[in-house]
């Protein structure tokens, strides 16, 4: 370990000193540049994997956009140094990766790159290029990170720090409209610029903290004498799914815990079928049909959806190959509407067009074929095969072993069911081009899987039981 002297501590002193002066209003929000900066240089690993995750989902571009680039190149320095610092220039002794995910990260750059040759916007595709071949070093940096049970412990603690972050992100929303649930769903979560919480990106988030203590809960012998605390987490998470009012979110998280119920429990799945089939009945009292209606949108269900997919249809029905271009879908969809200018349609798809800069498929398989062709469809679909199947390969190997690796594999493989289902329903959340604050979460799981894959199957290695005491 490090031992910090006086020069370091003049360093943050310094820098400390200037935040008032540079960021005035937004001073609150860099606590985090000391606490990264001191973990740094006193190479506290766990601690740093734990503060930057959380920094990186939580802080985002609702705080400036050069507050949030403060923070996130400080975060990257630090990952970098703890990973020269660990294995410096000797190549042979970086992590090697399954050849699945070295064939997954090669094939979605090279999809990107050979869309640069055909499209107009070239400029706004090598941007996007840059920023998911840095995201992709992000993940394997945090990757590097992992070389025992101990780390992986540390990489679920960072994960449900995060669920708490978000939950009192939310509870204090909440506290600002005087609890009023109703006006915060159908108002507040709608205006534009509203960006401190993004209800489907944390909807997501809730589901794959949910899938995963679900999978501990169920699997028999897993962590018994922890049990009593994975209810009660799993309490606080639904309740904040319930607030965030993601419909994709609860559809999702519904499936995964049926996935994790058929695998793990049968006569759980049972259950929780019979559970549903006896609420059903309440839907036929007026007074919960309306409550429900208005909690689902269930008018706002096809309004909107239908205009973006009947534009997303004409563009892909004039160019089926080739696609736009990377984030270049947003641009076409106007020369494509099908509507009149003036109409209430078109007043809604440029709304829709302005607010976000790519992603207007609002279906994570139309949005890469949109902007990247034949080719990001293929793209999109590689995401949940190379997934599951690796998935799928560890919960074989595994299932005899009523351990707590089984039940993580297991609560893992269920989230990202989970995701994909969402992706039928939502853009982020699996590949964005490497927008962190949408997904890290994917990959934080994403990358914990890989590890014991490389570990267990590829290099045929025990891993020390995972145990959850300090």
């Amino acid at each position: 370990m490090l031992t910090l002297s006086n020069k370091y501590y003049y360093l943050i002193i310094i820098l400390a000193a200037a935040i008032p002066i540079l960021f005035k209003e937004q001073i609150l929000w860099l606590i985090p540049v000391p606490i990264i900066l001191y973990l740094m240089l006193t190479n506290s690993k766990r601690a740093v994997i734990i503060i930057s995750f959380v920094a990186f989902i939580a802080l985002n571009s609702g705080l400036g956009e050069t507050l949030r680039l403060v923070i996130q190149l400080l975060t990257i320095t630090a990952l970098s140094f703890l990973f020269f610092k660990n294995y410096g220039t000797q190549f042979d002794k970086y992590p090697k990766l399954p050849s699945q995910i070295i064939f997954l990260v090669i094939f979605v750059l090279i999809t990107m790159l050979f869309s640069l040759l055909f499209t107009k916007y070239i400029i706004l595709g090598v941007e996007q290029v840059i920023r998911s071949i840095i995201f992709f070093i992000i993940v394997y940096l945090y990757y590097s990170l992992i070389s025992n049970s101990t780390d992986i412990k540390y990489f679920l603690y960072a994960l449900y720090a995060g669920a708490f972050v978000y939950f009192s992100l939310l509870l204090y929303e909440i506290v600002k409209v005087n609890f009023d649930f109703i006006n915060l769903n159908q108002n507040i979560f709608w205006e534009e610029g509203f960006s401190f919480v993004h209800r489907n990106v944390i909807g997501s988030f809730f589901s794959i903290c949910i899938s995963i203590i679900t999978a501990f809960v169920v699997v028999s012998n897993s962590t018994n004498k922890y049990r009593r605390y994975f209810f009660i987490s799993i309490i606080f998470l639904l309740l904040g799914l319930i607030l965030t009012n993601s419909r994709g979110a609860i559809i999702s998280l519904t499936i995964s815990t049926g996935y994790i119920f058929y695998l793990a429990n049968r006569k759980a799945l049972k259950k929780f079928v019979l559970s549903i089939l006896i609420l059903l009945p309440l839907l036929f009292i007026s007074e919960i049909s309306d409550l429900i209606s208005i909690y689902f949108r269930l008018e706002r269900i096809s309004t909107g959806r239908d205009y973006i997919l009947e534009t997303v249809y004409n563009i892909l029905s004039n160019n089926p190959i080739i696609g736009a271009g990377p984030a270049a879908a947003k641009f076409e969809m106007y020369n494509y509407m099908p509507y009149m200018l003036g109409t209430p349609q078109e007043f809604y798809l440029t709304k829709h067009i302005k607010q976000i800069d790519f992603g207007h498929a609002h279906n994570f398989y139309l949005f890469l074929y949109t902007d990247l062709g034949i080719l990001g469809l293929i793209v999109s679909l590689l995401f949940p095969i190379t997934f599951i199947m690796m998935g799928n390969k560890l919960i074989q190997e595994m299932k005899t072993h009523t351990n707590s690796y089984y039940a993580l594999v297991l609560g893992i493989q269920a989230a990202g069911i989970a995701i994909f289902v969402r992706g039928i329903f939502e853009w982020a959340g699996i590949f964005s081009y490497g927008t962190i604050t949408y997904d890290l979460p994917f990959w934080w799981i994403f990358l914990i899987m890989i590890f014991i894959y490389q570990k267990y199957i590829v290099e045929k290695k025990d891993l020390k039981l995972l145990s959850f005491k300090n």
